[in-house]
């Protein structure tokens, strides 16, 4: 009897188990198809949005930026290394200056030295594709992922470097879709266009002075990103190049490589130029295999973009050093300042000091000259600046400007150039009238004479303007 009791114990104990064991399987055999299905379906809402030729926010990898409180110029340089490459690296070795090397995996395999002499020393690493082929590259992505691939394969054998920075050849406009926007995103790859053009490839054997007429021509932003070739045939890039160092940095401009930290210059989506297909599966395929990249590649930080941030950050530091130095022995001489329009004003060797060749003078006294007006909130030791549509709050205690333009916030900068001496905020003169909309147009600075032009667009110098928006667009914290 015992052990009859004991028997049907056991086989009431396998029951359970059984019945578990089915439960289980019943609930996998519903989850997994469930998970699966939800996952074509994400896949093809993707590949329908990205269908209308719209790029989409990538969610998921959304990041911010750091704007550079100095007006700073990334050099970058195509299609090498290549047998030029060291006389370039050689100028910016001179110069002091980082710059960014976009090469192509096929010039690296020929030039591996070069490789690792632009790393050594410094610069940013960037891919540029294997071989520079538009009819492959822009076929089908698959291809210009292969050759991405191939290409980070090449520089990870030479250097140790898995580069996150990615420029198209002939850049992006007009040769990339969504598509190829969204799967080097999932990827976890940055692309960068560019924002001045030297105009060193439009043909064979461009002349320098055609180089330098280019570049001078071209916009002043506050972030520029200038396109250099370094690639066989390039003499004239290279014999320019201490002349565009020396003229941005006569115009107040710091040096520094490009990083994943910095806001990457990228073209509109144009109507594509190259016929391609894309159905579903292919879609679906693609995007499975770049965020396996992703998982794969991204989980540990490259040691070179490291290096690569830490030298834009030194380089920053370095540059604010230099520009808060005093030169000995400073004359007094009265500074002219003229506004386009004929206006001007004089400031005298006591209201204003030279830094390093750069005029650092009164807040208030520079806003008020051109008709604007300064608030100061002492509690929060906060300084409202207001000049036509623009609106500009120093924070001392944060050291940090925030800029609004029609009373919404445009932009914010850190660590912030600015002073607290006898009661007077001092900001440097070319970086403030750049916030407010304007240039900087001529300036002298000889030991016998300093004058200044500035130039403001025409709509900011009505005062009528500047008086109603300021009372009927724009308040700040309670303070106009």
């Amino acid at each position: 009897m015992r052990f009859q009791v004991q028997r049907a114990a056991i086989w009431q104990k396998r029951i359970q188990i059984t019945l578990v064991v089915l439960l289980l399987v019943s609930l996998f055999s519903y989850v997994i198809p469930a998970q699966a299905a939800d996952d074509a379906n994400e896949g093809q809402d993707l590949y329908h949005k990205l269908q209308t030729g719209k790029r989409l926010a990538d969610e998921k990898n959304e990041k911010t930026y750091e704007t550079p409180e100095q007006p700073t110029v990334y050099l970058t340089f195509d299609d090498g290394p290549s047998k030029l490459t060291s006389q370039v690296l050689d100028i910016l070795e001179k110069e002091d200056v980082k710059a960014t090397f976009f090469a192509l995996g096929e010039q690296a395999k020929a030039h591996p030295d070069l490789v690792k002499r632009i790393v050594k020393e410094g610069h940013t690493l960037g891919n540029h594709s294997y071989n520079h082929v538009y009819k492959e590259l822009y076929s089908d992505f698959q291809t210009f992922w292969d050759q991405v691939q191939r290409s980070e394969e090449v520089f990870a054998d030479i250097v140790d470097v898995r580069p996150q920075l990615v420029r198209a050849p002939g850049g992006t406009y007009t040769n990339f879709d969504a598509y190829y926007y969204y799967f080097l995103e999932q990827a976890g790859y940055t692309t960068v266009d560019w924002n001045v053009d030297s105009g060193d490839s439009k043909r064979a054997h461009v002349p320098v002075n055609e180089i330098w007429q280019t570049v001078k021509n071209s916009p002043l932003e506050h972030e520029i990103t200038v396109l250099f070739h370094d690639g066989t045939g390039h003499e004239s890039t290279v014999e320019v190049l201490p002349q565009v160092i020396a003229y941005y940095k006569k115009l107040g401009y710091a040096f520094a490589p490009l990083t994943t930290q910095v806001k990457p210059k990228q073209f509109s989506l144009g109507k594509p130029k190259w016929s391609r297909n894309m159905n579903l599966a292919h879609f679906q395929a693609l995007l499975k295999e770049t965020q396996q990249y992703a998982v794969a590649h991204l989980s540990q930080p490259d040691s070179n973009q490291l290096e690569a941030e830490q030298q834009l950050i030194q380089q920053t530091k370095v540059a604010r050093e230099e520009s808060a130095r005093i030169l000995s022995a400073q004359s007094a001489i009265p500074l002219e300042v003229h506004i386009s329009g004929g206006s001007s004003f004089t400031l005298e060797p006591t209201e204003y000091q030279l830094r390093a060749n750069r005029i650092e003078l009164p807040l208030r006294f520079l806003i008020e000259k051109i008709g604007g007006d300064v608030q100061w909130q002492a509690e929060t030791r906060t300084a409202n600046a207001h000049y036509g549509v623009y609106d500009l709050e120093y924070d001392l205690t944060a050291r940090s400007i925030r800029l609004f333009t029609l009373g919404t916030l445009s932009a914010s900068y850190s660590l912030a150039d600015m002073e607290l001496l006898e009661g007077k905020i001092i900001v440097p003169l070319r970086k403030t009238i750049d916030l407010l909309g304007g240039r900087i147009t001529d300036s002298v600075i000889e030991p016998s004479r300093r004058e200044v032009s500035m130039a403001f667009r025409q709509f900011y110098l009505f005062k009528e303007t500047s008086s109603l928006l300021k009372n009927s667009l724009f308040t700040m914290g309670g303070h106009v």
